[in-house]
């Protein structure tokens, strides 16, 4: 899984660049190669006149296509991080879960496009 973190009008000390991995290592680390890449960007959306004003967007690439997206906003970046990681995974194992359950109606077609269930 490759992780790409972009940050606007902050600036991201390795301790944070690190906590970021990790964080998204254990909210995507048990879907295995499910997710491809990742690409997590932080803003800070009032500038220096404080407040809630940490953004945090996630966006995963899901196998073989699709992706997720989660935005949180928050005090700053490592209660954003967490936040966001936590949507995160409960977002891409719904998602995962929908694909399973839709691919086990697909399978129950005839040929000819028929329900399978009808006959």
């Amino acid at each position: 899984m490759k992780i790409q973190i972009v940050a606007r009008n902050l600036e991201l000390t390795s301790s944070q660049r690190e906590l970021i991995e990790r964080r998204i290592g254990f909210a995507l680390g048990r879907f295995g190669r499910r997710i491809d890449r990742v690409a997590v960007r932080f803003a800070d959306v009032n500038g220096p006149r404080g407040g809630v004003d940490t953004r945090c967007q996630i966006m995963a690439g899901i196998v073989p296509k699709g992706q997720v997206r989660v935005e949180v906003t928050d005090v700053g970046i490592e209660v954003a991080i967490s936040r966001a990681a936590d949507r995160l995974s409960r977002r891409v194992s719904s998602e995962l879960e929908r694909r399973r359950a839709t691919k086990g109606t697909e399978a129950a077609r005839y040929a000819d496009g028929t329900d399978a269930a009808a006959v």
